[in-house]
This record gives structure tokens, C-alpha cells and sequence, in this order.
């Protein structure tokens, strides 16, 4: 039937680019060799509606029983080809998508569509940091769900409670964990039950971390991780297979060893500032070779002048509840009276060992004073009688402070932390080198922070633990094109004069995806469909900024209107 004559304006906004950027890395190709699906009973690919899905999630986050209706505002055809409409795209066939994905193990189809991006994009993956963050659920789940499974497919979901870093112990929820190039784009990631322990997750994730990188990669490979990775256990499993850097926890008596053997050499390396902000820390370094367990390790002791706030909070609260305890018993010490000196210096000897501060010091002095004696016979006293007068000794206080020295020190010793690394060899990698190596840790953490936007993530819609395991990675997905996006504007402003001039007047070198996408909502093409023919034109007033975000990210508008546009990033 000869389609009806109409003329649209389309709000398309960054979903051109967003699909550019799938086609560049391969994406759709990736997910179908992978994927296995039965083109009868559905005209889109798995991998055409996982795109889509990505394409929502980064444009216009919908649940899924509203992403046909977003694609009805959407050139469906220049997205995923002629003939598909954007009915196509409806929550059953995105659900048996997500069900498709699951069959054949999340977690490995997303990394082999990582690694060949980074591959073909030139990224290293030399060092990656490793971070778990937990999803909070509302609603029930059957968490006993069985699916058929082939023998690629993923594990059972548990949605369980567990420890809650969104600090909602009263839902149910799962665990992301994630391995994030310096560039901030995800190579691996996993969606692990709700009660899963950062401990025993590290091992799990490191194994199967070395099942995809090549020889060459596992042995040029850092995993940076927090210090749930540093325990015995994992020590030994690790130890003479991976190169590592992290924290050493303080529950390892080492740790304040080594700190007190800092302090007495005083030995720092000064290095001053590692990041370019005016307020950021100043960081000095001294490093030892000792054994742990059996085994020599390298420890880069290291001192920050900005201590953290809330263990400085923490502290101070607890000083100040010592001083009151304190008081009290002073108090209290100072009500007794003693009828001989001995019996008083007996006395102020306990009071001394069983209140022993480190961070307080006092001194008594014990005076005597006349006491009238208790009479110890019965009635009235005669008029003559002489009352029995005898000399006592009282506790007094002279004085009660703060031992500003032990404070101090308690405060240095806040602001001392200490890595662990098997890179035992100072030429290899120096004190800075593990340091800034560490504090890129922060490449997991932004990542998670974008995932938890509520323009990313605004709440799971789903009933099977399954399509939840299936989603999570989905939102990865959608994290890794994010992820290119923002380090290709980025690294291009490394060479550019005028900053990017946004929104709100704001003019940014260094800007993050969330800002670009934003910015690119402002576009919108004019749709004409007219005696069977389709045509496409873009507006005269496009925003200027969206253009030159486009051109940073190695596009131009043509995108918008031709198939035949092409990247022109070298």
C-alpha cells in the first residue's frame, strides 16, 4: 500500500549519533554472531533491538512498555534500516531480546563487543580499575526462577538483601561489579546476586577476566582494586599470576607497622598536587619491601594534607565523648575521702591505670583536711563533749588537658594510607606511578555515578531476575558508547582553543557525557514522505554547539539525513 503523503518535524536528538557509534564498533554484527534468534518470529535482530534499547537509554530512558512509543517520534528507518517500523520495537520483542542475551551469558557477550572496541578504537588495557556498587529493588521476585539454559548461559540471579551502598538495607537488590579503563570505558562487568561480598568477588571476577584477555594483555595487565581484594586468600590465589595495586586494609597489623616506621624515618618524597584543581591534595610518599605472608611485597606509605573529613568527624566525636567519661570519673574520684595518706595514694594509683588516656593527661593532688567524726554512740551528746576531729585526704584536680602531640598524630596517621603492589622493582614503576594509578580508582567510581543518574537508571520495570541480569548489562552497553562518546569530545578539546559553549552559559574543555547528550537534544530534522519517496533536510537555526560536538566526536549532520555518512575519525 502506497504510504500517506505527511510532513514531520522529528525531535531526533543524539539517537543518529548514538547509532553512528554502535555501527562503528560493530555492534549489531557482535550481538547476532553471538546471539542466537529465530527471524520468523521476529523482523529485528537481537542486536538491532538491544541498540534500540541503548539508543532509549542514553536518549530518552524509558521502561520498556514505553520505547515503541519513543521510537515513533524517531527516523526508524535511518536507525535500523528500511521497511522496520517503530512497532517493531515493542516490550515483547525487547523482552525476548533480553531473554536471548541471558541465554548465552551477559557478561561475555558485552566484553567480547569491549575488547574489540578498544581494539579498534587503539585503547590499552593495560591497567583497569575493579569496583562493585549494589542496586536497590522494589517489588517482589521469584528468586527461584529456572529457565532453560544452554551451557553458555549465566548463573541463576538471586535479588536478595545484602549489604546496600545506596543504603536502603529494607530493599532487595543486586550487585554490578565492573573493570574500567583509565578512559573510563567498561570492559568488563557482571550483575552478581544481591548478597554477593566484595571479598570473594574479586576472585571470581579475576578469573574470568583472565579468560578473556590474550597472553600478551593478562601479562601487561594492573588491576587496581579497593582493599577488599587485599585478604589471605586472595593473596595466595593471585600471587605470581596478576600484577596488582591496592589498599592494604588497617585490620593487617602491618599496616600500622609500617605506618609507624614512616613516621620515625621521616624520609618523604615530596610530591605536591596530582591533579590540576586548586584545592586538591598535596601527597608525600615513603616506600618499604616487606614480606606478608610468607611473601616480599612493595608499600607506598602515603601521607595527604587534606584529611578526610569524615573520619576527622568521627574522630573528634569519639575524643569528645573520652573527655566526658573522663570527667565523670573525676567527678567521681573526687566525692571519695581517705582516712589514711597510703589508702589515698592506693587509690589515685587505680583511678590512673584504670582510666589511662593516650590523648588526655591529668594530675591530683592529695590534701589533707580535718574531718569532724561520725559519733558512734547513741543519743544525744553531752554538753561538754568534745567532737572527735581527724585529718582525711580528698582527691583535687589540678589540672585536666589535651595532649596535643597524641592528637596530632592520631590526625597524621588519618591522612596515611598505604598501597600494596607485587611491583616490587622501583624502576619498573615508581612511588608516583602506583599512587596515580590508585587514585584512578575514581575511573570505576564515575562510571557508577552515571549509572545511577536518574536519567540512566530510574527504576528496573521488570518481573524475571533473568531480564533484570539481561538489562543490567544492556545499561553497560549503553555505558561503553557513552563512555567513547565523552573520551573522543575530550581528548579532541586537548587540541582546541574555544571551549565547548553549553547550556546555562557554561564553557567546559573537560565535558562529561551526560552534558553532550543534553546538548545534542536540541536537534530535530524535517521528515517529509511524499509520493513514495522519503526526504530528509536539517533546519537552518541547528545549534551551533551541537555541530561542533558532532565534529569533536567525528561526524558531521549528515548522519542525520544520509546512510551513505560516514565517520571521519582517524
Amino acid at each position: 500500500m502506497k504510504p500517506k503523503d505527511r510532513v514531520m518535524m522529528l525531535s531526533t536528538g543524539p539517537s543518529q549519533l548514538i547509532s553512528a557509534i554502535c555501527d562503528e564498533i560493530g555492534f549489531e554484527d557482535l550481538l547476532n554472531e553471538q546471539i542466537e534468534w529465530d527471524e520468523s518470529r521476529c523482523k529485528l535482530s537481537p542486536g538491532a533491538r538491544l541498540k534500540a534499547l541503548v539508543i532509549n537509554i542514553l536518549s530518552d530512558r524509558e521502561p520498556l512498555y514505553h520505547v515503541e512509543q519513543y521510537f515513533e517520534e524517531q527516523d526508524v528507518e535511518m536507525l535500523f534500516g528500511s521497511d522496520v517500523e517503530a512497532s517493531h520495537i515493542n516490550e515483547y520483542a525487547l523482552g525476548r531480546a533480553l531473554d536471548a542475551l541471558y541465554e548465552v551469558n551477559p557478561w561475555k557477550v558485552y566484553s567480547t563487543l569491549a575488547i574489540s572496541a578498544c581494539h579498534q578504537l587503539g585503547l590499552p588495557l593495560g591497567r583497569l580499575h575493579n569496583d562493585t556498587t549494589s542496586y536497590s529493588l522494589y517489588g517482589e521476585y521469584n528468586t527461584k526462577e529456572k529457565v532453560p539454559k544452554s551451557e553458555e548461559a549465566a548463573e541463576d540471579l538471586e535479588i536478595t538483601h545484602g549489604f546496600s551502598k545506596q543504603h536502603r538495607p529494607d530493599l532487595k537488590q543486586i550487585v554490578l561489579g565492573m573493570s574500567v579503563t583509565p578512559e573510563r570505558i567498561p570492559i568488563l562487568a557482571t550483575v552478581e546476586n544481591g548478597n554477593t561480598d566484595d571479598k570473594t568477588w574479586n576472585f571470581t571476577f579475576i578469573q574470568k577476566l583472565r579468560n578473556l584477555l590474550s597472553e600478551e594483555e593478562w601479562g601487561q595487565l594492573i588491576y587496581q582494586a579497593d582493599s577488599a581484594l587485599i585478604t589471605l586468600d586472595n593473596l595466595r590465589e593471585i600471587r605470581g599470576n596478576l600484577h596488582f595495586i591496592s589498599r592494604l586494609p588497617e585490620t593487617f597489623s602491618l599496616s600500622s607497622e609500617l605506618k609507624e616506621k614512616a613516621w620515625k624515618k621521616d624520609r618523604w618524597e615530596e610530591i605536591g598536587q596530582i591533579k590540576p584543581q586548586k584545592k586538591a591534595a598535596s601527597y608525600k610518599l615513603q616506600s618499604f619491601t616487606e614480606k606478608l605472608d610468607g611473601f616480599m611485597y612493595r608499600f607506598v606509605v602515603v601521607y595527604s594534607d587534606k584529611l578526610n573529613e569524615q573520619k576527622e568527624k568521627t574522630f573528634l566525636r569519639k575524643l569528645g565523648k573520652e573527655r566526658i567519661k573522663l570527667e565523670k570519673a573525676i567527678d567521681t574520684f573526687e566525692s571519695t575521702v581517705y582516712h589514711c595518706e597510703s589508702d589515698a595514694k592506693e587509690a589515685l594509683e587505680k583511678f590512673e591505670k584504670e582510666n589511662a588516656s593516650h590523648y588526655f593527661q591529668y594530675s591530683f593532688k592529695m590534701e589533707p583536711e580535718e574531718q569532724t567524726e561520725k559519733r558512734k554512740k547513741r543519743g544525744r551528746p553531752k554538753k561538754n563533749e568534745v567532737p572527735n576531729v581527724i585529718t582525711v585526704y580528698r582527691p583535687h584536680l589540678q589540672c585536666l588537658e589535651e595532649i596535643e602531640e597524641a592528637v596530632e598524630e592520631k590526625k597524621r596517621k588519618l591522612s596515611t594510607f598505604i598501597l600494596i603492589t607485587d611491583k616490587c622493582d622501583r624502576q619498573e614503576m615508581t612511588d608516583l606511578e602506583i599512587l596515580q594509578t590508585y587514585k584512578g580508582q575514581e575511573a570505576a567510581e564515575t562510571r557508577f555515578r552515571v549509572l545511577k543518574s536518574p536519567q540512566m537508571i530510574d527504576g528496573f520495570f521488570l518481573k524475571k531476575p533473568s531480564r533484570v541480569a539481561a538489562l543490567g548489562i544492556v545499561f553497560v552497553m549503553a555505558l561503553l558508547v557513552y563512555g567513547i562518546l565523552e573520551n573522543r569530545v575530550r581528548e579532541k578539546m586537548k587540541q582546541e582553543e574555544k571551549p565547548l559553549n553549553l547550556a546555562g552559559n557554561r564553557k567546559l574543555f573537560n565535558p562529561t557525557g551526560q552534558v553532550l547528550l543534553k546538548e545534542l537534544k536540541k536537534i530535530k530534522i524535517i521528515y517529509i514522505q511524499q509520493n513514495g519517496e522519503t526526504l530528509r533536510f536539517l533546519p537552518d537555526n541547528i545549534n551551533e554547539e551541537c555541530k561542533r560536538i558532532l565534529e569533536l566526536a567525528g561526524y558531521d549532520m549528515t548522519i542525520y539525513v544520509s546512510k551513505q555518512a560516514e565517520n571521519t575519525v582517524v
